[in-house]
């Protein structure tokens, strides 16, 4: 897992050009002032620096279907992010565009980020664990709020005691596990300090809210962003800490952020029907007999054929609850 407390959190963005990326590029914007402008530059040079550090521990993916996938999507969201002033809750409020830049990269992770100026990497694992586009595009949408409302400037402003020049020390340190020299043991410090502080929450709101109106505006579900927070949540408190929290070590789940999320939704009118954007959440039946449930079994039918009596007590409202509670919020 790529452990980016400070960044990864943020899910700001990347583009060195380098590998496969996909360019989405700016158009028919209205005029920019000088400060802006200059904002907006020194995003696009600040995440082309930290790139270069990122890509000297990760391995850009060869899966073309995947990155296919990533670029599609990206595409349209980001075009539509760059038209369109979005409802910021908190962050930089103008309307920043950026040229965007999607990765996809080794790794059974589910996880992505994204650094300043508009480029995103994405794991290959979460697109493994991703059972819709739509639950994809709630993640990208997500990383593309996040560079969109500039967080890191806004947490740069905020945050004394993390200055951006420690940042890449700070991704060096992290990506390579504490590897890099005790010297740097310092910023460990300095990220709990951040983290603890209040900033990351409104972060993370305000880029679900962000990636939920991208969503919107696209032809994607937004409710696949809800299930894909829920389904990875529910899979890492069953493993109780056995495997590795994926990307909500770094987006911590939270029932606020799920409660914020089903809120938005109920306000836009956009109906919860999980099952339409995830497997997980559609009963199955396997070979007539068997009814399962978000992975798991809820009883089976006796007689060769399945048509028996249950030879399993199906079942209630109450023990569905207690095995996939979020499937009934």
């Amino acid at each position: 897992m790529l452990r980016l407390p400070l960044l990864a959190a943020l899910a700001l963005s990347l583009g060195s050009g380098m590998g496969h990326a996909c360019m989405v590029h700016i158009q028919d914007q209205k005029p920019i002032d000088k400060k802006h402008q200059q904002d907006l530059e020194n995003d696009a040079k600040r995440g082309k620096e930290y790139s270069e550090i990122v890509e000297k521990e990760l391995k850009l993916s060869k899966d073309q279907a995947a990155i296919d996938r990533v670029h599609r999507i990206g595409a349209e969201l980001s075009k539509i992010c760059n038209e369109n002033l979005l409802a910021v809750t908190w962050g930089d409020k103008r309307l920043n565009p950026f040229t965007y830049t999607f990765k996809v990269v080794e790794g059974d992770d589910v996880n992505a980020f994204s650094l300043p100026g508009g480029y995103i990497y994405i794991y290959e694992g979460l697109l493994k664990f991703a059972e819709s586009d739509d639950e994809l595009a709630g993640v990208i949408g997500h990383e593309i709020a996040h560079a969109a409302f500039r967080h890191l400037a806004v947490l740069e402003r905020e945050q004394s005691k993390v200055s951006v020049a420690q940042i890449p020390l700070l991704l060096a340190t992290i990506l390579t596990g504490g590897r890099i020299g005790p010297e740097f043991l310092q910023l460990g410090s300095l990220v709990g300090q951040a983290l603890g502080s209040g900033w990351s929450v409104e972060a993370e709101l305000a880029s679900d809210y962000g990636g939920l109106q991208l969503l919107r505006k696209s032809a994607y579900n937004p409710v696949g962003m809800l299930t894909f927070m829920e389904r990875l949540a529910k899979r890492d408190r069953i493993a109780e800490g056995a495997i590795d929290w994926g990307i909500y070590r770094t987006h911590p789940p939270g029932r606020q952020r799920a409660d914020a999320l089903i809120q938005r939704l109920a306000e836009a009118n956009v109906p919860l029907r999980r099952s339409a954007v995830s497997t997980s959440f559609r009963v199955q039946v396997k070979e007539t007999s068997e009814i399962w449930f978000a992975g798991r079994k809820l009883f089976k039918r006796g007689g060769n054929d399945g048509t028996g009596p249950a030879t399993e007590q199906p079942l209630t409202l109450t023990g569905l609850w207690r095995r996939c509670p979020p499937c009934l919020t």
